[in-house]
């Protein structure tokens, strides 16, 4: 039986065939934003912009098997233990009671000693496709979410043989994030998890959190295009010297370790030149990034002077929050260039019914796919399941799970998966069995949608 992570004090090896490698990234902004409202109330600085954009990369590697690893609290390590106690407090109202603010505090020194099976630095696996390139994902994660929450996802995908870059949203979604030298906020260099609390409007303005949820997918939306055209810079750029409109950036640390880290991703992007594919890329995202890939989907034109990739996207949704996208919200109705779409639902999200529906219309008129998982909860997509010695091994069947259906539809045979092929759909229309349930076997796949590949 599998040792627990919390004992072992790292999460499970990535499935596919392939090492996996890492590297952490953060770029200077192409288009610098921010929203004029709301404001943070210590400051009067804009409490939504578009700061350093960073994200970590999991890629396909050459290396041995024993991997270094790196930890799976990114920095700043005790800002993102506070910034859980904030969005506590945030999902509450209240000041977290001793038990909440134990179980941050206890999630500091269990998850401190946490590492994420990956080679830091390992070179890039010679890639063996016909095009002699990487396909590129990027994934969206969601509230209180970090650039590692979903690293078994994310590694998964990269062990299947694509490029993946994680983003670290700086919208004030995630716990805690860490800004460049010449910001700062309150904290210092650190941006918490952002509560009503913390922001104050003009008079006038529309003040409820759905506006504001809706403020943060469009600084989420300008950090993805922002991620892929100042990666696709750096991976074609002919050379790194004297740009510092790209300037690549190092984890925090002395100016030693910055240098050492720079030189470091220097030499790792030059083994990366020529081998990933900018015109083929995916698109996938949890929660509140299921609605940023969504929101991205239905918006007519990409922010300020970006540009859409060549070929449209393949989505993948993982339990897509869509309450922050406005209604009515823009027509995904199918159409020569709508990209092929699977959402994987939780069950949770499922019998959501007024939401369900939403999702139903919209996948629908999409041509999409859409699936859910027995015993999936909305937190099942990231690694938290996993850290819970009761439940891990079933955490890891559900990942497994997870991951097998979304990289057979990113290949385009989810018609041949055992858990699609010959099921029948039922349209949405959900179909319990006499005890009221949609299902009882953990991992069964119901299918409501089945769509283009």
């Amino acid at each position: 039986m599998p040792i627990p992570p919390v004992i072992s004090s790292n999460l499970p090896a990535a499935k596919g065939p392939y090492q996996v490698g890492y590297v952490p990234m953060s770029h200077k902004p192409i288009s610098p934003f921010s929203h004029p409202q709301p404001t943070f109330v210590e400051t009067g600085s804009p409490a939504l912009k578009v700061h350093d954009i960073s994200y970590s990369v999991f890629y396909p590697t050459d290396a041995k098997r024993g991997a270094k690893g790196v930890s799976w609290v990114p920095q700043p390590f005790w800002g993102i233990i506070k910034g859980y106690e904030l969005f506590l407090q945030g999902k509450t109202g209240q000041v977290p009671s001793r038990g909440m603010r134990w179980l941050a505090s206890a999630l500091g020194y269990i998850a401190g000693r946490l590492r994420i099976p990956v080679h830091p630095y390992a070179s890039l696996l010679p890639p063996t496709s016909a095009s002699g390139k990487y396909t590129l994902v990027i994934f969206s994660h969601g509230l209180a979410g970090t650039r590692h929450t979903y690293s078994q996802f994310c590694a998964g995908l990269a062990s299947e043989g694509y490029v993946v870059l994680a983003l670290e949203h700086k919208d004030g979604s995630g716990p805690a994030v860490c800004l460049s030298s010449e910001e700062g906020n309150g904290d210092g260099k650190v941006l918490h998890y952002i509560r009503q609390g913390d922001i104050k409007w003009a008079a006038g303005e529309d003040k409820s959190l759905t506006h504001f949820r809706t403020l943060q997918l469009d600084i989420r939306s300008r950090e993805i295009y922002e991620s892929y055209h100042t990666f696709k810079n750096l991976i074609t750029n002919s050379s790194l010297e004297g740009n510092n409109a790209y300037n690549i950036l190092s984890e925090v640390g002395d100016n030693t370790e910055k240098q050492k880290d720079v030189e470091k991703k220097k030499q790792w992007i030059e083994n990366l030149k020529d081998k990933v594919d900018f015109e083929d890329l995916k698109l996938t995202g949890h929660s509140f990034g299921g609605a940023l890939i969504q929101s991205l989907l239905s918006a007519a034109h990409p922010p300020n002077t970006f540009t859409r990739p060549y070929q449209p996207p393949i989505i993948t949704y993982l339990d897509p929050w869509l309450e922050p996208i406005p209604l009515p919200s823009s027509s995904t109705k199918s159409h020569p260039t709508m990209p092929p779409i699977l959402v994987i639902n939780s069950i949770g999200f499922t019998e959501w019914s007024s939401h369900f529906t939403r999702l139903v219309g919209m996948i629908k008129s999409a041509q999409g796919s859409l699936l859910s998982i027995v015993g999936v909860g909305h937190q099942s997509f990231s690694d938290f399941p996993l850290l819970d010695p009761r439940s891990h091994n079933s955490a890891k069947l559900l990942l497994n799970k997870i991951h097998d259906l979304s990289t057979l539809f990113l290949q385009g045979k989810l018609n041949e998966s055992v858990d699609v092929k010959g099921k029948a759909v039922d349209g949405g229309k959900l179909v319990r069995d006499k005890n009221g349930k949609l299902g009882d076997k953990e991992g069964e796949v119901i299918l409501h949608l089945l769509g283009k590949e």
